[in-house]
């Protein structure tokens, strides 16, 4: 299919517009990586705009052709009242960006054009549908990828009136609403009243690659909490953990980002930190070397949302340890991985629990049932058909 896709000649432009590439922490970078290679597959051109949140520090491993003009990243500071109504007018320097940018980017042509913005705010998603105001846009579709349950927040009604507005702008038919979460995109379809496609998580295609493990050669368990640290990705668990004595714990080493603040404690789990922001290369070498991915996510915020750590450490054949009632542990569940739903409130006896886990063979093999599965649909030659099926 993709082969027959090639073949045929594409006057198609994917332009991915940034709010906010905040650091280089996160997905972001990797992700429109990876939308870049599915482009390339359709023989579909790409380019991108971004707004950073920091103008003055280079991010790292920014590819050189992305463009960092536009100026929508204040967008997202907590601000007191005041700040509140000045964002109104930083809405409007948002979507003159925008429009300065796309008027040299689209072509009142022929040419199809889809515009992809995914990991935004209420704020800089009104921004993109006034910039569509002032540009053509007769030959240009657009696609919003929600990561959140929108649905349950104070805003809802906003996000469901912007897509109405952008919907109108654009006609029906050049209006795609995506998610990457089943759970996700049943929500959000009954209250937008709207189709929300499923996406695979396309940056996959390192970890698969080039993960080899070397699990024999650590001294210690090592149990890995990925990331920067923030309360909803479980912070307070973590300092729970490390606070924790029992012998059984001095056989393990958690791995956190040195913006934690964790100290080692004697007579619990030994602790290494390493730099907050890691660039590819680095990040797999953690996650090769880790017998643990600890993902002990808040369950409200992560219900229906899903995390491209767990994904990216299915497919690694690593074993999680995640929050009961979260999309991980809904995940996890369709493959008889129960015991890996931890209650991260009970530290009774949670060391042994995770040797328990460590040596149970019958664990290792659902995993590895897991991660074909997954390895089959998250990838990038998947997403390219996935977006060659949202244009047909």
């Amino acid at each position: 299919y993709l082969s027959m896709i090639n073949d045929q000649k594409s006057t198609i432009t994917l332009i991915s517009i940034i709010p906010n590439v905040v650091g280089g922490e996160g997905h972001i970078i990797p992700y429109h990586i990876s939308v870049n290679e599915a482009t390339k597959i359709l023989g579909w051109q790409h380019k991108l705009a971004y707004s950073s949140d920091n103008k003055k520090e280079e991010i790292n491993n920014l590819p050189k052709k992305w463009n960092g003009c536009l100026n929508g990243a204040d967008l997202e500071a907590e601000v007191n009242f005041i700040g509140n109504v000045f964002k109104l007018f930083k809405v409007f320097i948002f979507a003159k960006s925008i429009v300065n940018y796309l008027q040299k980017e689209i072509s009142s042509s022929s040419e199809k054009t889809i515009i992809f913005i995914e990991r935004f705010i209420h704020l800089q998603l009104f921004a993109l549908w006034l910039s569509l105001l002032f540009i053509p846009v007769k030959n240009v579709s657009i696609w919003i990828l929600y990561r959140r349950d929108t649905h349950n927040h104070k805003t809802r009604i906003i996000y469901k009136l912007i897509n109405k507005l952008i919907k109108n702008r654009v006609s029906p038919q050049n209006f795609r609403l995506l998610t990457d979460s089943e759970l996700l995109s049943l929500s959000l379809s009954n209250y937008f009243q709207e189709k929300v496609t499923v996406m695979p998580i396309p940056h996959t295609e390192l970890i698969e690659t080039k993960l080899q493990n070397n699990n024999a050669q650590n001294d210690y368990i090592i149990c890995w909490w990925p990331g920067p640290p923030r309360e909803e990705k479980g912070w307070q668990v973590i300092r729970n953990l490390v606070n924790y004595h029992c012998q059984e714990a001095e056989k393990f080493c958690l791995v956190a980002a040195k913006s934690a603040n964790l100290n080692s404690v004697k007579g619990s789990i030994n602790v290494n930190l390493i730099e907050d922001n890691l660039n590819r290369f680095e990040y797999v070498q953690w996650l090769t070397k880790a017998n643990f991915i600890l993902l002990p996510y808040d369950a409200q915020a992560y219900k229906e949302r899903t995390s491209g750590i767990f994904t990216e450490s299915i497919i690694a054949g690593k074993i999680m340890l995640v929050t009961p009632n979260s999309w991980m542990a809904q995940e996890l569940s369709k493959y008889g991985l129960e015991m890996l739903v931890i209650d991260w409130d009970n530290l009774d006896n949670i060391f042994q629990c995770f040797q328990e886990i460590l040596d149970n063979q019958e664990i290792q093999e659902k995993i590895k049932v897991m991660q074909k599965k997954y390895i089959s649909f998250h990838n990038v030659n998947n997403y390219a058909v996935t977006m060659q099926n949202l244009l047909s």
